[in-house]
């Protein structure tokens, strides 16, 4: 048997490579073999909900803030509704603490395609706070999803988060939040809340990024 020359061993190689790439031209363009989905990356610009902060425990109401992503086949929405001020509460999580107590929650729906999945994240911005995510299933907000992972704690180094994967279409994501203040009423403190949904459809893929920021100010700055 003839054992094949180095000319003729270059040109099997060269083949090797050719045949493959183009078979996979032909797939493409004939529709066999169908483009991966583009990736699309959104990101909203910030809306921002401002406290004076209290100097005494009360029940907060009609302070509430949103911010949407919108068109003509899906909309997301990311939801902050304030619920109490507590100040020096010896309870958890505040063990003595001021704080604040609101609630978070992000509604996705989508008409093409589906919802892969929602992520809520906090960062305090600034040391001198932390931020509690309550994990009682009691607390916990799942239509049309199921929990992923749950970080609990955030501070100004490490975020908390929810996250869940989207069981349908349309889904709602939420919890209880817990904003710890570690100061004595003389400081302003900023924490942020972003909301992550992937979106997958046959053209595209989405990921959706929307900001919140909270911001509490000192009693005498308000």
């Amino acid at each position: 048997m003839k054992r094949p020359n180095g000319t003729e061993i270059r040109a099997l190689f060269i083949l090797s490579i050719i045949v493959p790439v183009g078979l996979v031209t032909s797939f493409r363009l004939t529709g066999i073999l169908k483009e991966p989905p583009k990736v699309e990356r959104i990101t909203l610009e910030p809306v921002t909900l401002t406290l004076s902060r209290p100097t005494e425990t009360i029940a907060i109401t009609n302070k509430s803030v949103q911010n949407e992503w919108t068109q003509e086949s899906a909309l997301i929405t990311a939801n902050i509704d304030i619920l109490s001020y507590h100040e020096g509460w010896a309870d958890s999580p505040f063990y003595g603490y001021d704080g604040l107590t609101f609630k978070t929650y992000v509604n996705a729906s989508v008409v093409r395609g589906y919802l892969s999945t929602v992520k809520i994240s906090f960062h305090p911005v600034d040391a001198k706070a932390a931020v509690f995510v309550s994990e009682e299933r009691w607390d916990l907000h799942l239509e049309n999803a199921t929990l992923i992972s749950l970080h609990y704690w955030g501070a100004n180094e490490t975020d908390a988060y929810i996250k869940a994967n989207a069981l349908d279409s349309s889904c709602s994501v939420g919890s209880y939040i817990f904003w710890i203040l570690l100061d004595e009423n003389i400081q302003s403190h900023e924490l942020q809340i972003t909301a992550e949904v992937i979106h997958i459809s046959e053209a595209s893929s989405g990921i959706i990024t929307i900001p919140i920021r909270l911001r509490i100010i000192p009693p005498e700055a308000g």
